[in-house]
């Protein structure tokens, strides 16, 4: 029966411990444990029930990228396009799920945090359940002996006045267990959101060209989805490339650039190379066959169906390594976007190799693809389980894709600012790409531009453009851009100042401005610079819904007013 969480929680918000999570005699954390008494395979074990008020604010991270619940327990609020239980069908099913490996409240005038610090092997989820929270701890299927303990996961409980506090302590604490190993701070272009698909040998050189002589600050070319024949086959050349993407990331050396490269190393379709010679490399199916992905959870989004390597098999994982280091060593590739990495750790999967989970299972893939890429390589993760890859990933995702549209900004800029914590702490920022002209039939609106823009700065980690860079139109041109990356040369996060993470201010002073449901009023800021506006902050200005703004204090403003660098064809935020 759920206690009233008054009584589960002690005084200082900690917990007394139960049968399954036990105080660590170390630390102040707490292990998961499972006695069996006799030789069983727990599955999915409830290992904690407490009653919370309806009012309580309420933050949980979901499994994967795509997915965070906020809002309050009596009323949670679902922030991103995937739902996990409908569309990915994770949780065994489970109604009322609200995200996985960390959940925090706020009632009594305090925040109150139970989460992970390290996930090797297994992981936690959270759900609503009436007026009960539910914890369950998912043993996948590990066997254990007749009268063995089986010792997983650190779980720790915080409690405090302050939400950034709580939260810097908890990535604190990840840190020690899952030490981060922080990524490439850099700018640059990604072919994806330009041609898609699409990308061709040509386009790739038409841009790397005018990279060089128009964007000389943009310091790497990121070949995205599009230049392998099929999904799997990395390094086999297809009719788009006849060069082979070897010879164009030369090129792109002997320009001053650093080539990057987009994998899915996790997956193959059915006509690559590797799935028709290796079938027995990938995840079988109750009757032996080669799991399609879309048999348990989503199937991909193009060249499907997708199936699943095995990375438990050290034939897989040699493969990884081997392949990632002759793209080290012999296309000289020191970035790599690891793109579908969910479809390495997919909940409810059987490895070939008994005992190994899916998160394990992952782990190892990333472990032999740092092995072949070098322990000084960036891996950039996109579309990754969040807690099975820490410590094993450069820098992280956490939105979802960019688009030319109001929606999807407003949805990223939500979901961004709710991982704020996350950047610089657990892994550095990929705020993904900012998008500023017209592709096809979709021009991004104004104020759309500027929330990508301000994100990408408030942030830190990486700078993207996603454009044609013969149609990039990024405010106040490549002198906006230097400008811009000269206020925050260290591509730093800024912390919120504010409850709603609607105002950030970065370590120089620099403030950035969200606009809430009803925008947000600047007059508190009033001698300070608008880079968007073009001018300094005056009583009345506020930045409206949807939109941003960077404000910037009067003693580094001198670059922008003296040169210009303004908001160009952005516009001007009322």
């Amino acid at each position: 029966m759920a206690m009233d969480y008054h009584c589960a929680l002690t005084e200082n918000g900690s917990f007394s411990g139960n049968d399954y999570i036990v105080p660590d005699a170390l630390t102040t954390e707490y292990r998961l444990c499972f006695h069996a008494a006799e030789e069983c395979r727990p599955g999915l074990v409830r290992i904690l029930e407490m009653t919370l008020p309806e009012d309580a604010l309420i933050y949980c991270e979901g499994y994967q990228m795509l997915s965070l619940t906020a809002g309050s327990f009596g009323h949670p609020r679902h922030i991103g396009r995937i739902d996990e239980t409908r569309d990915y069908r994770l949780y065994h099913g489970l109604e009322g799920v609200l995200g996985s490996n960390f959940f925090m409240f706020y009632a009594d005038e305090r925040w109150h945090l139970m989460g992970a610090t390290s996930c090797g092997e297994t992981d936690i989820f959270f759900r609503k359940n009436g007026n009960d929270l539910e914890v369950y701890w998912d043993l996948g299927d590990i066997t254990l002996k007749a009268g063995s303990d089986y010792e997983a996961e650190y779980v720790c409980f915080l409690t405090g006045e302050k939400r950034d506090e709580i939260l810097d302590e908890y990535a604190r604490r990840i840190s020690i267990r899952m030490p981060p190993v922080y990524g490439a701070r850099a700018s640059g272009w990604c072919s994806w959101y330009a041609y898609y698909a699409g990308i061709t040998e040509d386009l790739i050189k038409e841009n790397l060209n005018i990279m060089a002589e128009d964007w000389p600050d943009l310091e790497f070319l990121l070949i995205d989805d599009g230049y392998q024949p099929f999904m799997g086959d990395w390094l086999d050349r297809s009719p788009r490339f006849r060069s082979g993407v070897k010879r164009i990331c030369e090129d792109i050396l002997a320009q001053g650039k650093c080539p990057a490269l987009w994998l899915a190393p996790f997956i193959a379709s059915p006509g690559s190379r590797i799935f028709r010679e290796h079938r027995d490399w990938f995840i079988a199916d109750e009757s032996g066959e080669p799991l399609k992905a879309e048999s348990i959870t989503y199937g991909g989004w193009r060249d499907t169906p997708w199936y699943l390597l095995d990375t438990s098999l050290y034939e897989v994982r040699e493969h990884l390594s081997r392949m990632f280091r002759i793209l080290r060593r012999d296309y000289g590739i020191s970035c790599f976007k690891l793109d579908a990495c969910y479809f390495g750790a997919v909940p409810g999967t059987v490895s070939r190799q008994p005992g190994v989970t899916w998160i394990s299972r992952y782990r190892l893939g990333l472990t032999a693809i740092r092995k072949g890429a070098g322990d000084d390589a960036c891996l950039i993760g996109c579309n990754a389980p969040l807690w099975p890859s820490l410590g094993l990933l450069n820098v992280m995702r956490l939105g979802d894709d960019a688009e030319r549209s109001q929606e999807r900004a407003d949805l990223n800029s939500e979901m961004l600012r709710y991982r704020y914590w996350m950047a610089d702490a657990l892994w550095t920022m990929d705020p993904d790409c900012i998008l500023t002209a017209e592709v096809g039939d979709r021009e991004p609106p104004e104020a759309a531009v500027r929330v990508m823009t301000a994100q990408a700065f408030a942030l830190g980690g990486l700078l993207l453009l996603g454009d044609p860079l013969s149609k990039a139109n990024l405010p106040g041109g490549v002198r906006f851009l230097r400008s811009l990356l000269k206020q925050n040369p260290e591509r730093r996060r800024s912390d919120p100042l504010n409850q709603a993470l609607t105002v950030f201010r970065n370590a120089r002073g620099i403030i950035t401005v969200f606009g809430g449901g009803s925008g947000e009023p600047l007059a508190l800021y009033q001698g300070m610079y608008r880079i968007f506006a073009g001018r300094d902050v005056s009583e009345e200005d506020r930045v409206p819904s949807g939109d941003a703004e960077i404000l910037i204090p009067p003693e580094l403003s001198r670059s922008f007013r003296e040169s210009g660098d303004t908001a160009g064809r952005v516009g001007r935020a009322s």
